[in-house]
């Protein structure tokens, strides 16, 4: 599961303006984000599948 304690505010700002089922993937996802940068790519690449 992704550590959201290790969030920066910039990444938790970003994650709280993100639909529910991107915030349960990337709860779910066993991939690590260190940086606001892999966590958009991430929800980017789930919203470009959800379409």
């Amino acid at each position: 599961m992704a550590d959201k304690a290790k969030f920066t505010q910039e990444m938790q700002n970003y994650y709280d303006t993100l639909p529910a089922f991107i915030q349960e993937s990337i709860s779910q996802s066993s991939s690590s984000f260190n940086d606001l940068q892999s966590l958009r790519a991430f929800a980017e690449e789930l919203k470009q599948k959800k379409r």
